[in-house]
C-alpha cells in the first residue's frame, strides 16, 4: 500500500462513521417524533420497546439509558 492509499481508506472510514451517526440520530429523532402521533401509551411503549429491541447493540449507552427509563412501569421497575 502507498502512503496516499492509506489516507484514503481513512477518509472512507471517517465518513462511513459519520454517516453511521447520522443515521442512528435520524432513527432516534423520528422514533420520538413518530410516538407523539400515537393516542394510546400502549402503542407508544411498544413503538419504543420494539426500537430499543431492533437496535440495542448500535445505540449510544446514553440514548439506551433514556429508553430504559422510557420502558419502565409507573412503579420503577424495570
Amino acid at each position: 500500500m502507498k502512503g496516499g492509499e492509506i489516507v484514503v481508506e481513512q477518509k472512507n472510514s471517517v465518513v462511513a462513521a459519520t454517516e453511521k451517526i447520522k443515521i442512528t440520530n435520524i432513527n432516534f429523532n423520528t422514533l420520538f417524533n413518530f410516538t407523539k402521533s400515537l393516542d394510546s401509551d400502549v402503542e407508544k411503549f411498544l413503538v419504543i420497546r420494539a426500537f430499543y429491541q431492533l437496535n440495542y447493540f448500535d445505540l449510544e449507552s446514553n440514548d439506551r439509558e433514556a429508553l430504559e427509563e422510557l420502558l419502565k412501569p409507573i412503579g420503577g421497575t424495570k
